[in-house]
């Protein structure tokens, strides 16, 4: 089972990365996918994408997470109906699932230069300075998967990026931070563990 990183964080929130190194095929061994998980396998058109959504599977399966308990609401994000809270993300041949007692996000990003290109669309005026001596790539990916995390922590379409939600100064060296959301009159303050790997940032949101 290629399970690359496993971590738990909290005493409760369970973190696992899976490596993508086989074939479509190879990874669809062992699963019990219901219809409608079907149907949404079938609506990836990329490759890329479909191995992606059967290692999350997969991850799943190695959390003994039973596919009756996997449930989509309505915009689309994972939920479990056993209570406990869920975030996935994948990104080429990485995938992550992050399993928590409280609301949680997770996201993971491979370094891609044209982040450069984009990071005004959300970056806000004091996140533009990256801290002293660190990589330019590194910071902007680690930015973006905060926002990212934070995002599928709060579970409210729509939000700007730029303006709504806004991460806190950190180090070079941190392995933790905060993050904002802002949203009319109210200011939600969450947990950020910060995660770097080779080649991939990964960004976990937590509530405490």
């Amino acid at each position: 089972m290629p399970i690359c990183h496993h971590e738990i964080i909290g005493k409760q929130t369970e973190v696992v990365i899976w490596e993508i190194n086989e074939t479509e095929f190879e990874l669809g061994k062992g699963l019990c996918l219901s219809a409608e998980a079907l149907q949404i396998l079938s609506k990836r058109r990329s490759e890329v994408h479909r191995k992606g959504y059967l290692a999350v599977r997969q991850l799943l399966n190695s959390l003994r997470i039973l596919p009756d308990i996997y449930q989509y609401d309505k915009i689309g994000a994972p939920f479990l109906t056993d209570g406990r809270f869920i975030s996935i993300s994948h990104s080429k041949n990485k995938a992550a699932a992050a399993i928590s007692s409280t609301p949680v996000g997770i996201d993971l990003e491979n370094y891609k230069e044209k982040i450069k290109f984009i990071a005004p669309r959300f970056l806000n005026s004091l996140e533009i300075k990256k801290p002293v001596e660190m990589d330019e790539l590194v910071y902007l990916t680690q930015i973006w998967t905060a926002k990212e995390a934070l995002y599928k922590l709060y579970k409210k379409p729509g939000l700007i990026f730029s303006e709504q939600i806004s991460i806190e100064p950190f180090q070079k060296k941190s392995t933790s931070g905060k993050g904002l959301v802002i949203e009319k009159n109210k200011t939600s303050e969450y947990i950020l563990h910060f995660r770097r790997f080779d080649g991939y940032y990964l960004t976990l949101a937590t509530t405490n």
